[in-house]
């Protein structure tokens, strides 16, 4: 029996992955930052270890994981959250003699950063594209690169950013005044393009995809964060994420935000370097086969939608109501998969009210939005490691 170690257990994608790697008879130990994650009371999982939070204090945060390590002999290691940049800028604390399912901190920070993967997409010959780009380091630049814009066709974010944060589309004269520029938090300008947005979730290991899912968020919670997933096949997408796999000689789990014109035309926006819900459209494969490298390209022959249900009555069924379309989310919401519950393992479901009250204090206690609240002690921004 093999021992894994997965990080970022406040994700429904953690949960996921320990049900995969439980049925095919791995032990299953869990860390994270927080109490009361979904997965704490996961029948999947052998122990759960609360972890110091990487955000403020990187080096005890790979400490307790080298310990939780020597302490259960763990074979492998894969984070699935923002996690995973810490962890690779600290591989070497951790033992040389288990398996470590990422990519090197350098190429990590360059697939985050918004700005170089744009760079490196456009420098490439990827069967994607990516948007025009400007960057803009402080308020000198982002007022010259005005002065020249029709402001209505670009998008302002972040360089680093997750859930679509601080996004502007079509800033405004009020809008740039609020945006403040700075080495160390450097923000991108890209075109706007007009079309349909899909999102993908693969598992590569030395440059080969294993597993691929490809999909669109019907439903959201805030700007960027998908709580309902179709399923999608598509070959060009499937392509160039097979592109990308072997021009970086990739290994890890990957997602991409991608849109389509109505042209055909695909732009490839921005990619996290970890875990994304496609995985969730997952159900029917062999997981660990992937993540081992022992298996072919897989895709789910489903095209049955997964869900978060619990989230969905929160954000969605609200909106639904003022909209009046409470008949189409109920409708969507029969035919999906709710990601969270499942009939041999139920306690996690019925946990996911409590991680939200534990998320919602520290959101009023550090006075943050509800999605910066779940993230900000995992989040990493580009500073020095």
């Amino acid at each position: 029996m093999r021992r894994i170690l997965l990080t970022g257990a406040r994700a429904p994608v953690t949960l996921d992955l320990a049900r995969h790697f439980h049925r095919s008879g791995y032990e299953v130990f869990l860390a994270d930052s927080i109490r009361l994650p979904i997965a704490r009371l996961s029948r999947a999982i052998k122990r759960y270890y609360v972890v110091s939070p990487p955000a403020m204090n990187p080096k005890k945060f790979a400490s307790d994981l080298r310990e939780i390590i020597r302490l259960n002999a763990i074979d492998l290691v894969v984070p699935t959250c923002e996690e995973i940049f810490f962890i690779a800028a600290h591989r070497h604390l951790l033992s040389e003699k288990i398996d470590l399912f990422f990519d090197s901190f350098e190429k990590l920070r360059r697939l985050h950063s918004k700005w170089e993967f744009a760079s490196a997409i456009a420098g490439g010959t990827f069967s994607a594209v990516a948007p025009e780009s400007d960057l803009l380091e402080d308020r000198e630049a982002l007022e010259r690169w005005s002065q020249r814009q029709d402001l209505q066709d670009w998008v302002l974010k972040p360089v680093y950013s997750r859930f679509a944060a601080r996004t502007i589309l079509g800033a405004t004269v009020k809008d740039l005044k609020g945006i403040q520029p700075r080495p160390e938090d450097p923000w991108i300008a890209q075109r706007f393009i007009r079309g349909i947005e899909y999102s993908t979730y693969s598992i590569i290991r030395s440059g080969e995809v294993h597993a691929h899912a490809c999909y669109y968020s019907k439903y959201k919670a805030g700007p960027g964060s998908g709580i309902y997933f179709l399923p999608v096949e598509d070959a060009s997408i499937r392509s160039f994420v097979q592109e990308f796999a072997k021009e970086f000689d990739y290994t890890g789990q990957v997602g991409f935000d991608l849109i389509r014109e109505p042209n055909g035309k695909l732009y490839v926006l921005e990619c996290n370097p970890r875990a994304t819900s496609g995985l969730h459209l997952m159900h029917d494969l062999s997981i660990c086969d992937a993540f081992m490298g022992v298996s072919g390209l897989q895709e789910s022959k489903s095209m049955r939608p997964s869900m978060l249900a619990s989230i969905m009555m929160l954000y969605s069924f609200p909106q639904a109501c003022r909209k009046g379309r409470v008949g189409e989310l109920i409708g969507d919401m029969l035919k999906g998969k709710d990601v969270l519950f499942d009939w041999k393992d139920p306690v996690p479901a019925l946990l996911a009210p409590l991680s939200l009250v534990e998320v919602a204090a520290r959101a009023v206690r550090t006075d943050q939005a509800l999605t910066r609240a779940s993230t900000y002690d995992i989040e990493w921004n580009g500073e020095p490691l």
